[in-house]
């Protein structure tokens, strides 16, 4: 397996960052963010997909947005 690197969020106050990379070896994306634990946001999100007990929601920065769009293919996006 070997993960390329996309971005991360340069804005982190904590030095902890949210990240972006592509598996190049089946072309998934392995994001590093914040786990999603607000009811409400799971709720809605649970009103179209099923959660499984293994899985997380994760919560990525505006300031990486980017990053995801060029894992997927994009590119010269106009991000604000």
């Amino acid at each position: 397996m070997a993960l390329r690197f996309y971005g991360k969020d340069t804005q982190s106050q904590s030095g902890s960052c949210a990240s972006v990379h592509l598996d190049d070896s089946d072309g998934s994306l392995v994001i590093v963010g914040t786990s999603e634990d607000d009811p409400d946001v799971l709720d809605t999100i649970r009103q179209v997909a099923h959660i499984e007990d293994y899985e997380r929601a994760i919560r990525v920065p505006k300031t990486v947005k980017k990053a995801l769009w060029e894992a997927c293919g994009g590119h010269d996006p106009d991000f604000d």
